[in-house]
């Protein structure tokens, strides 16, 4: 038991901790910021912690992301500021900053395996801002009915939305301390693409989109200074998702979770449930925040269907196209999970990506148990099976909606997105050197045991791959001539490479 006058001082050491981030905008403040913060977390065990991930911890996500608290709102509703130590980080293209950040968000850091414990012991829940949610989200949160079945709508709420003590009526989102972290981290390109102040980010948004807030995005199109600001920020942000998606998700290196087990995500009922669950949970929660966010049509309707509830996003939403920036971050992301395609091609079993994956059970499988069910992949199916849809759907929006006037770079950053999806067999790990210091150290024959040897080019093995994803290869190239057709007064070089391409 943990004696008062310690508790006192632990409060105390946090505050100031939490002093010391606040203040950091300078290289050299940041550097003692993060010694800071990880001293404090190496003398201090998990039960001692409470105070840390109370007080210091929302002010180091603030910092980190630049997310300011406004003191005319509440303190929940952030907006990006260019102070946050990312973009510090960037603008004085310093390495040793970059990887000093870059160490203290790691994996394998103090600071999350000190988030890890404490949600072992539930220490803290955070409330996420309903503000910041995606926006299909935010609506369903409007009403009390469409409240009560979200959980059942979509697995990345199940046990995290919950009744509002103080509003009663209303709901809220609860998280742990890895799942609040993880929100916010996700959140982040998602709030550099908008470019918004808070007081602009709401659920209804007007039927015409906003041409500034496309073209003044990550990518950085509205000036050179900014462009060469996001080229280093990206690459830290993009450095800490590889790292994220190798530790949390599970792909081709399975055989660190699991030692008999040969291909993906083979798991049991019974075996390494967590893993899997922190997977599900990662994977979601970046499909939701950035494939479908803004999408009109967020759900299968026969899933909408099957809980008696229709929504009207499309008249809500109208005809946007997704936040732009995401066209890169999104790349890593659907290339990280399509290494769990390289399955088929150097074994005799087919991977089945037409199905969702099952749900499994001990004993009978009934309808009334699968809402208690835990999901697990089964063995027959890979991650592909799980963006297939939100995936295509973020493709065909950017083609569809995409303002005229606007720079082709984001549509560009989507194409090589689509591009790259159609060509799985051409993806292997050494795409991911630059994303991964271990990489960099790795040789051919290092790589070649992380991911199993494959010719870098289409077999026959990859029929049910092509097949299951066949509007990928048909539609979507219409829809791309549609585009084409009506940017190539815009930039006809431009567009005539991704023609022949």
């Amino acid at each position: 038991m943990i004696s008062r006058a310690y508790a006192t001082d632990t409060q105390s050491k946090s505050s100031d901790i939490a002093a010391t981030v606040l203040a950091a905008s300078s290289p050299l403040q940041i550097l003692a910021a993060c010694d800071a913060v990880e001293s404090f977390l190496h003398k201090h065990t998990a039960d001692q912690t409470r105070w840390f991930f109370s007080i210091t911890f929302p002010t180091l996500i603030c910092k980190i992301f630049g997310f300011d608290e406004s003191s005319s709102s509440s303190a929940a509703v952030k907006s990006l500021s260019p102070s946050g130590w990312i973009d510090i980080a960037a603008l004085s293209n310093d390495s040793q900053l970059e990887g000093r950040i870059f160490s203290l968000l790691s994996p394998t850091g103090v600071l999350l395996s000190s988030i890890v414990a404490a949600d072992g012991l539930s220490l803290v829940k955070y409330v996420f801002p309903v503000e910041r949610l995606p926006e299909w989200v935010r609506y369903m949160l409007q009403n009390e009915l469409d409240s009560r079945v979200l959980s059942d709508l979509c697995p990345l709420f199940k046990n995290r939305l919950k009744e509002d003590s103080v509003k009663g009526s209303s709901f809220q989102v609860q998280l742990n301390v890895f799942e609040y972290y993880m929100f916010w981290f996700v959140y982040y390109p998602v709030c550099r693409g908008n470019s918004e102040g808070p007081q602009t980010v709401r659920v209804r948004r007007s039927r015409r989109f906003r041409l500034e807030n496309w073209a003044y995005s990550i990518p950085g199109l509205s000036s050179t200074k900014r462009g060469m600001e996001q080229k280093s920020e990206g690459n830290l942000y993009m450095r800490l998702l590889y790292a994220y998606l190798r530790a949390y998700v599970p792909v081709g290196d399975v055989k660190a979770h699991q030692p008999y087990r040969s291909s993906l995500l083979h798991y049991s009922f019974a075996y390494d449930t967590p893993v899997v669950e922190k997977a599900e949970f990662l994977v979601n929660t970046l499909i939701h925040f950035w494939l479908v966010d803004n999408d009109f049509s967020p759900l299968p309707v026969n899933l909408c269907k099957s809980f008696g509830v229709i929504f009207p996003f499309r008249s809500v939403f109208g005809e946007t196209p997704p936040t732009s920036g995401l066209g890169e971050v999104v790349n890593v992301f659907v290339k990280y999970l399509n290494l769990s395609s390289i399955a088929p091609i150097d074994g005799s079993d087919q991977v089945d990506y037409t199905e969702s994956p099952r749900w499994k059970v001990g004993g009978a499988f009934s309808s009334a148990q699968s809402r208690n069910a835990v999901p697990v992949v089964d063995s027959g199916n890979s991650w592909n099976s799980w963006i297939q849809r939100p995936l295509y759907r973020f493709i065909l929006r950017t083609f569809l909606y995409c303002p005229v006037e606007s720079s082709i770079k984001n549509a560009s950053q989507v194409f090589t997105l689509w591009v790259s999806y159609l060509e799985p067999w051409t993806i292997c790990m050494e795409e991911f050197v630059e994303l991964d210091a271990n990489l960099m150290k790795s040789n051919k024959s290092t790589l070649k045991e992380v991911t199993p040897s494959m010719p870098h080019g289409y077999t026959s093995s990859w029929q049910v791959f092509v097949l299951a994803n066949y509007l990928y290869y048909s539609s979507l190239v219409m829809h791309f001539i549609g585009f084409a057709h009506k940017f190539l007064h815009t930039d006809p070089e431009v567009i005539v490479k991704m023609v022949s391409k």
